[in-house]
């Protein structure tokens, strides 16, 4: 599957990674350290208490696992939840129930974009217990129409595309050097001599290929290509449905008050979507864990985003909870909602 932050790590032992596998899944339920005992009652494993423990404790020395309270059982690390999602996870299949009552539910609403999507926001929220953020599916860009450059101060600068549409995407970086007007206004026209009235895919693939060439043009210009697939890439969907807030008071770990003033806020000001990596266009969702998120405000939580498409057209859903959130359910919600979604778009012609 194709997680993101995916790197080679060591295999566990087969004991080891069944240990983990049924640890973090019991966790994901109970919020209750696991201990030996615990995974005996569950009748999985054909080994003793003595031998749970020191499978317990192998996984704890390797970083996997931590224990909050001297005898107390253990509990997944953000290394552990990783492991977990890149080769233990089975993802699940929403039941049937939860297929024909979505499908019931939505299926006479599809003409109405907004309802549509407040209404699946609130549906996933309620089936995985987290917060949820889902965009209004925007029209894509298709094709670049001008570019400019605009100094901020000797040394940054303002990248400013303007595309089909009327979108306009923007970028500031600092420049490796002290730019002059004259070079700065010759990059530009060399920008816009590539680029303008070019489709964007032909575009990116122009910004792929080898720039050399070009860059010895100008001196800024291979910087400025750096910089130009963010540009693209970049997510200027501002409309989004959110649900959920709630869901996260349930969790003890969701009680820290600073944390739960930044979520409210963020919710409140429509500006929490803009802390949340963009997910990957492949039919597949992105996991993010825990310190992956690159904001300590994130730092116990995980974050499940897929994006969805239809006609010209493309969105994104986002499942924010606690890093014990269950992954293999939550997952295959999301890639069911994102498929029922473009069916609605692409066979509805929703206005």
């Amino acid at each position: 599957m194709n997680w993101v932050n995916k790197q080679t790590r060591l295999e566990l032992k087969e004991r080891e990674e069944k240990v983990l596998k049924w640890l973090v899944r019991d966790y994901a339920i109970n919020g209750h350290p696991v201990g030996s005992s615990r995974l005996v009652a569950m009748d999985y494993f054909k080994v003793g208490s003595a031998t749970l423990r020191h499978v317990l404790s192998d996984l704890e020395s390797g970083g996997y696992l931590l224990q909050p309270h001297t005898s107390a059982g253990r509990i997944p690390t953000d290394k552990g939840y990783r492991y977990f999602v890149d080769r233990l996870m089975e993802c699940e299949t929403p039941e049937q129930e939860i297929l024909k009552d979505y499908e019931s539910t939505f299926e006479h609403i599809s003409r109405d974009l907004d309802r549509l999507i407040k209404n699946t926001a609130q549906f996933l929220g309620d089936m995985s217990h987290a917060l949820v953020l889902m965009s209004r599916p925007q029209e894509r860009a298709t094709r670049i129409r001008s570019i400019a450059l605009h100094e901020l101060d000797r040394d940054s600068v303002l990248l400013i595309v303007q595309m089909s549409l009327e979108q306009v995407k923007t970028i500031a970086f600092e420049l490796e050097s002290t730019l002059s007007r004259t070079v700065l206004k010759e990059a530009e026209n060399i920008l816009n001599d590539l680029f303008s009235g070019r489709d964007i895919e032909d575009v990116q693939n122009l910004v792929d290929a080898d720039s050399s060439e070009v860059a010895r043009k100008n001196p800024i210009i291979d910087q400025i290509l750096k910089s130009f697939n963010k540009v693209l890439g970049s997510n200027t969907n501002t409309d989004y449905r959110t649900y959920g807030t709630h869901q996260l008071l349930q969790y003890p770990e969701m009680a820290d008050p600073a944390k739960l003033e930044f979520l409210l806020e963020a919710i409140e000001t429509d500006s929490l979507q803009r802390y949340l990596p963009t997910p990957l266009y492949s039919g597949k969702p992105s996991i993010f864990i825990g310190s992956e998120l690159g904001q300590n405000i994130f730092s116990n939580m995980s974050l499940v985003s897929i994006a969805y498409t239809g006609n010209n057209c493309n969105g994104e859903i986002h499942i924010l909870g606690p890093t014990r959130m269950e992954y293999e359910r939550i997952i295959g919600l999301a890639e069911f909602t994102a498929e029922k979604i473009e069916t609605l778009i692409n066979t509805k012609y929703i206005k």
